[in-house]
């Protein structure tokens, strides 16, 4: 069911505006308004800044993203996980929401109070790969070591991808890491 409230509204908006320019960040609270067909005051009332609408927006991009993790966790198997990582933040279609990913990450390390919502949904990827270890038989502690290991390996090399242009390579590296994490 659509969130059909005016704060909801207005993040089905920015979603919107994010595939279409690629970034938000850039934008005013003003201009980040204007965009919105919007005023500046809606935008604060509704998200207290700038910002906290970035973060609102990023985590409900990542509740679509929990509901198919869910999904993936009753049925799926550990190489449809590392599939569907690869999917959603290596292809080059996802690279405006990555790129707000890692803005948003940046300030939640500044400032981690506002950002307490998007910083807990952060354990998702590897509360995944964790579950799909134990159902594959390894070891609790095992399977969350592995787990840590692919997520915040894909992470890293989703900042090389970004800010070198080379998403083969790093979709390469990606590939070799979990080959060695999976022996």
């Amino acid at each position: 069911m659509s969130d059909d409230t005016p704060r909801g509204r207005l993040l089905r908006k920015g979603r919107a505006i994010l595939e279409e320019r690629g970034r938000l960040s850039d934008l005013t609270l003003r201009k980040l308004a204007e965009s919105l067909d919007t005023s500046h005051r809606m935008l604060i009332h509704h998200f207290g800044s700038r910002d906290g609408f970035l973060a609102a927006l990023l985590s409900d991009l990542r509740k679509q993203e929990q509901e198919a993790l869910w999904a993936l966790s009753v049925q799926g198997t550990h190489q449809d996980a590392l599939r569907m990582l690869e999917r959603l933040y290596l292809d080059p279609a996802a690279q405006p929401r990555v790129s707000a990913f890692f803005y948003v990450l940046g300030l939640a390390v500044q400032d981690p109070e506002p950002y307490g919502e998007f910083l807990a949904s952060l354990e998702d990827w590897t509360t995944l790969f964790t579950t799909l270890g134990i159902r594959e038989g390894l070891p609790a502690e095992a399977a969350r070591a592995r787990a840590q290991a692919i997520v915040w390996t894909a992470r890293g090399l989703l900042v090389t991808a970004l800010t070198t242009g080379d998403r083969e390579g790093a979709l390469a590296q990606f590939h070799n890491v979990v080959r060695y994490v999976d022996r």
